[in-house]
């Protein structure tokens, strides 16, 4: 494999076009611009002054992960009960293919629970498309992006009808062909780029969703940063190895914020729960990321991910929605209020 395409921390930009990359870690994409964020101080719909996302990647074993897919599936029906009994929405990313193989009963469970379903794009590795050895959405041309969309969202749209509004592509690489694909089969949002905030302040993104500016064209579609840096595999399946970025980060933010370094599902809790005050704290948006596949990974210290880790993270966000202290949205949902809100702080939602 060609060193320059096939590390996901290393210093990975992109093969095809001009524009972005890779933006984990602190890479910022060449080319990018972020335009018209979220304006500080955005009052919410239930009055509160920050808002949460939950997001789940639904890839199965077509991505990284290392656990069981069928137990993967017949837990989404657990997890949208317990967000139903909480009377919060998430957004669930789910690879094409994955729904074409195992569906379509648990996108069905999705969106019967009222969350939002979008694409995790048809393929998670792009290679096992087209072969040969690149992967990621930024190696490849104008088709192969294009149908990567098309065939994630048409997948879905199969399985329930007009559903999809948004896409958030594997490992998180895009250049500018997959925000001409976007557009092109209207969607309303991506959420592609990485908050690097902790590893590297101030390095453009924020927490904040925007519009993504490449080279002199900005994109209709709005961005929505994701947690790049505690997101829940580094915790109990990356090793210091292979993964070590992923786990110093996580392993500098408990020492900052004096919380266990605990490699469980239930030392995941204490990094999320803190990461869901920092952010009512300051004020702003998170978008928290979970791959479910990694849900169903059990050791010596814990039995049921589920159980123990996603379960009481709902709980809790069910709570901060009822104490007023956080919007509990979807993507699409933060989306549509970012449109409301810009069309007066900046008098045009486009350039």
């Amino acid at each position: 494999m060609n060193p320059q395409e096939q590390s996901l921390v290393g210093n990975v930009k992109h093969a095809e076009g001009k524009y972005g990359g890779f933006s984990f870690g602190g890479q910022e994409p060449e080319g990018v611009t972020v335009c018209n964020p979220l304006p500080a101080g955005t009052v919410f719909p239930n009055g509160a002054r920050a808002a949460i996302l939950l997001t789940f990647d639904v890839e199965g074993n077509y991505g990284n992960g290392v656990g069981d897919v069928e137990r993967e599936v017949a837990n989404y029906q657990r997890i949208c009960n317990r967000l139903s009994e909480n009377q919060i929405s998430a957004t669930f990313n789910v690879v094409g293919r994955m729904a074409e193989d195992y569906g379509p009963e648990f996108v069905e469970w999705m969106v019967d629970s009222g969350c939002e379903v979008a694409s995790h794009g048809y393929v998670h590795d792009m290679n096992k498309r087209y072969g040969g050895n690149r992967v990621y959405a930024g190696h490849y041309g104008p088709r192969e992006n294009l149908e990567q969309i098309r065939d994630g969202i048409e997948a879905l749209n199969k399985i329930c009808p007009d559903v999809v509004r948004g896409a958030r592509l594997p490992y998180g690489h895009f250049n500018e062909y997959t925000y001409e694909a976007m557009e092109q089969y209207g969607l309303a949002w991506s959420s592609l780029v990485g908050i690097d905030d902790f590893n590297n302040p101030g390095q453009g993104f924020g927490n904040d969703p925007f519009q993504m500016k490449l080279g002199d064209r900005t994109y209709p579609i709005v961005e929505i940063p994701m947690d790049s840096q505690t997101f829940d595999w580094p915790i109990w399946i990356a090793d210091e190895k292979a993964n070590g970025t992923f786990v110093q980060a996580v392993r500098n933010y408990c020492e900052l914020r004096n919380i266990p370094f605990e490699r469980t599902p239930r030392g995941a809790v204490g990094i999320w729960r803190q990461r869901m005050l920092d952010t009512i704290e300051r004020q702003t948006v998170f978008t928290l990321c979970c791959h479910p596949i990694n849900l169903t990974v059990k050791g010596r210290d814990w039995s049921d991910p589920v159980t123990e880790f996603i379960f009481p993270i709902i709980d809790l966000l069910g709570c901060f929605q009822r104490e007023g202290k956080a919007w509990i949205c979807t993507c699409n949902q933060l989306a549509q209020l970012y449109r409301q809100v810009i069309r007066t702080a900046y008098g045009n939602s486009r350039e």
